[in-house]
C-alpha cells in the first residue's frame, strides 16, 4: 500500500509494523541518500511520531519507521527474531549501501540493543553494518534495575488504579522466567554499555523520568566518553518520558539539528 504521507514524502507500508517514508528532497549530487532508522516508543500515535520525522525531512532523509511490541521486550527471544528481521531488511536493496542514523525512543532502544546483539552473534552475515552507522540518538532510554523495568511495563499496559498489581505480576514473571528474561536484559545492557558502534551519540533524558534512572544514564554517557565516543547529553530537570519534543520543542529541535549538522553526511538545508 502506498499513499502520500507529507509534501515530497511517499509512505510505503512494508509490513504491519515497518513503514518506509521515501523523501524526494534532493541531497548532494552523487551522495547516497541518508536513511533514518526510527524506533518509536510503545503505543506511539502516528501524529506524535510524525513530529519527529518532520525534523528530518528537510535534510533529505528517507525514514524507516519500525514499531515495537511489548512482547518483544517481555519475551527477548521474540524481540531478537524481530531484530534479525529488521537487520535483514537493512541489508537488502534499496537499503544495503545507505548511511544510517539511528533514533530510538524508550522500548525502541531495547530493539536496537537486540540488533547489536544479533550483529555480534553473526559478524560475517552483518559485516559492514557498523561502518554504515554515522550517528545515534537515544531518547528516554529505560535504564535501571528490575524494579524499574517492572514499573515501566506496568505503566505501558495497565490503567492507573491497577499499576501496583501489574508491577507485582511483572516482577513475579521476571522471577519465574529469569533465565529467559532478566538474564537476557542484563546481557543486552552490558552489550549496550560496551557498544561496538563508536559513531557520535546524542542522548535526551530528564531527572524526573519514572522509567529511567538519570544517574545511570549519566554513568552510561561517561562510560561511552571514556571509550573515545563523541557523546552529547541533553537533559531537563522536569520533562516527560518520550515527550521532550512536546514539552521543550525549541531546545529539542536545536539540539538535534546541531547534532545532525555535526555529522559529515549531513548538510544544512536551505530552509528549515
Amino acid at each position: 500500500m502506498s499513499e502520500t504521507a507529507s509534501q515530497n514524502v511517499i509512505m510505503n507500508r512494508l509490513s504491519n509494523t515497518i513503514t518506509l517514508y521515501r523523501n524526494s528532497t534532493n541531497t548532494l549530487a552523487g551522495a547516497p541518500k541518508p536513511l533514518l532508522l526510527l524506533l518509536p516508543w510503545f503505543g506511539a500515535k502516528p501524529p506524535a511520531v510524525e513530529r519527529y520525522r518532520k525534523i528530518y525531512y528537510p535534510y533529505g532523509f528517507d525514514i524507516l519507521t519500525v514499531e515495537s511490541s511489548i512482547l518483544h521486550f517481555l519475551w527477548p527471544r521474540y524481540g531478537l527474531s524481530y531484530a534479525l528481521e529488521v537487520l535483514d531488511l537493512l541489508h537488502s536493496e534499496p537499503f544495503s549501501s545507505r548511511p544510517l542514523v539511528i533514533h530510538a525512543f524508550s522500548i525502541g532502544g531495547f530493539l536496537f540493543v537486540q540488533m547489536i546483539v544479533a550483529t555480534l552473534r553473526d559478524v560475517p552475515r552483518y559485516l559492514g553494518f557498523k561502518a554504515r552507522i554515522v550517528g545515534q540518538i537515544f531518547d528516554s532510554l529505560v535504564i535501571g534495575d528490575v524494579e524499574l523495568m517492572a514499573k515501566g511495563v506496568s505503566q505501558m499496559l495497565a490503567p492507573q488504579f491497577l499499576l501496583p498489581l501489574f508491577r507485582r505480576a511483572t516482577l513475579f514473571y521476571f522471577w519465574l522466567l529469569s533465565a529467559y528474561t532478566v538474564r537476557h536484559y542484563q546481557s543486552g545492557i552490558r552489550t549496550f554499555w560496551e557498544t561496538p558502534y563508536h559513531s557520535p551519540i546524542l542522548v535526551f533524558y530528564s531527572e524526573n523520568d519514572p522509567l529511567s534512572s538519570y544517574t545511570e544514564v549519566e554513568a552510561l554517557l561517561c562510560t561511552w566518553q571514556r571509550r573515545g565516543i563523541r557523546v552529547l547529553g541533553k537533559s531537563w530537570k522536569i520533562s516527560r518520558h518520550a515527550g521532550h519534543l512536546r514539552q521543550h520543542p525549541q531546545e529539542y529541535q536545536s539540539t538535534l539539528q546541531n547534532f545532525l549538522q555535526s555529522l559529515s553526511m549531513i548538510h544544512l538545508p536551505s530552509k528549515l
